[in-house]
């Protein structure tokens, strides 16, 4: 028995080490998929930007980067100056040991569209990164002029599979961080899209470079958001209210499609689903989300 304990004890031990030493990990910042480093009083950040004219801000979701608007970003540039923003601990931008917050998300947002001198701003969120641009509007209502959400969490529900959300635990996330292999990132990475949707390869590198706290933290505080108050409730609240075109994918697989109709009771809001596509539609099929996006900007001008 008292050999027992102490190979019990051994293995938790070596388990907490683990688990400290994880999480201890940190990344600097350096320029990814086309994009520059800007310093900002939040965290270095990754940035790209295409055109001119009236701004538009793409913050993608959890575990993405700048590259998942590839499809969509230049078309919308013909007419807009772009901006895509790396979140904290994606993409390119430094990923610290703490301060995930969707507030600090935002704020990083918000600084980026200071240092550039933009005031007004069309903000265009997905899934995480529309809880990033409803946070933003949080912070400066007025600098909002539309609002365009894409499969974006109503509430606190989503649905991960198994082995994400053991990814997700504490200690056991930690160690399982050290056999997660190309194959098993695809298909964690494949409840993003609809069955059959070849994962795009750039996407499973994109996941690779977050560190393990980045991943559960990011994760954990887009939770935190949510149930504090959900984010369609804090969208209504938002004075002014800007307009609102929410986008979904009818067979995403994440975030159950029919919460979307909780955005529908959001005054002059617009909830349009995209037959056939899944949790990332601007990736699924960019032309009709680009026609969506055009027809709601030219509506709203």
């Amino acid at each position: 028995m008292k050999k027992i304990f102490i190979v019990f004890s051994v293995c938790v031990a070596a388990l907490l080490a683990n688990a400290f030493w994880v999480d201890s990990e940190t990344r600097p910042a350096g320029p990814r998929d086309g994009g520059t480093i800007v310093d900002t009083n939040v965290v270095p950040a990754n940035i790209k930007v295409e055109g001119a004219r009236s701004a538009i801000v793409l913050i993608h979701g959890f575990g993405a980067a700048i590259d998942w608007w590839d499809s969509i970003a230049p078309a919308l540039a013909v007419d807009h100056r772009v901006i895509c923003v790396d979140l904290i601990g994606h993409g390119g931008t430094e990923a610290p040991h703490s301060g995930y917050s969707i507030e600090r998300q935002a704020a990083l947002v918000s600084a980026i569209l200071d240092k550039m001198g933009i005031e007004r701003v069309t903000v265009i969120g997905h899934s995480m990164g529309g809880e990033v641009a409803t946070a933003l509007a949080e912070i400066k209502p007025a600098r909002i002029d539309r609002m365009i959400l894409i499969d974006t969490p109503a509430t606190a529900g989503t649905n991960f599979s198994m082995a994400t959300e053991a990814y997700f635990t504490p200690v056991l996330g930690e160690l399982l961080s050290h056999f997660l292999s190309d194959r098993a990132v695809r298909a964690g990475l494949a409840q993003g899209f609809a069955p059959g949707f070849p994962v795009p390869e750039r996407f499973v590198a994109d996941l690779n470079q977050l560190t393990y706290t980045a991943f559960r933290k990011a994760h954990d505080e887009s939770v935190v958001y949510r149930k504090s108050k959900p984010t369609y409730q804090r969208i209504a609240e938002l004075k002014p209210l800007p307009p609102l075109l929410v986008i979904f994918g009818d067979r995403d697989a994440i975030v159950p499609p029919e919460s979307a109709n909780l955005f529908a009771r959001i005054p002059g809001a617009k909830v349009t689903m995209i037959e056939g596509a899944g949790h990332s539609p601007m990736v699924e099929s960019p032309a009709k989300v680009i026609e969506l996006i055009r027809g709601f900007l030219r509506s709203t001008t």
